[in-house]
């Protein structure tokens, strides 16, 4: 808003609103007109740090917060369960490959032999009807659930983790 009153001085105009009382063609309008921007400003960023403290407060309490669901696991079909259940297929899937790199060490390893025994990415299906995912796993699609502590019964929020409201994979050691 404020970018097209910039483009309405530049081309010798003026805002004037009808239902409210400030026009941008005098020194009052404008000052309104500027307190108004500034309140809009402050009120995004309040609410931007309110979600961004109970997106943390909920991760502490070990709740998954959405996003694309992890493979090893299903949304809880509960509307007022915020949680996530195991997926038994994708969870032995997901040990296979644990048990995989825990016998030989090697990524590039692990990916040949989950290749040559059929496991594939999560299949997912999005609210516009795309489909994406049961592809070969990647060295680097690998790393990451390796690396992901929610197979441990974990939440990471940022670099701390915290005890999950979910079902572990997974034992921690």
């Amino acid at each position: 808003f404020s970018r097209l009153i910039d483009r309405l001085d530049a081309a010798d105009c003026s805002f004037v609103s009808v239902t409210q009382a400030f026009n941008t063609s005098t020194s009052m309008g404008r000052l309104t007109l500027n307190v108004l921007l500034s309140f809009a400003q402050f009120e995004r960023e309040v609410t931007s740090e309110r979600i961004r403290d109970k997106i943390a407060a909920s991760k502490k309490r070990g709740m998954w917060m959405g996003g694309m669901v992890p493979t090893g696991y299903d949304v809880d079909p509960d509307p007022n369960a915020r949680g996530l259940i195991v997926n038994a297929d994708e969870a032995d899937n997901v040990r296979t490959l644990f048990a995989l790199y825990d016998e030989h060490e090697c990524l590039s390893t692990v990916a040949f032999r989950a290749e040559a025994q059929g496991i594939r990415s999560k299949h997912r299906t999005f609210a516009s009807g795309k489909q994406y995912g049961g592809a070969v796993l990647s060295q680097g699609a690998i790393h990451k659930i390796l690396t992901n502590p929610i197979y441990v019964g974990r939440i990471r929020h940022k670099l701390e983790t915290y005890d999950g409201q979910h079902e572990a994979i997974v034992a921690a050691d």
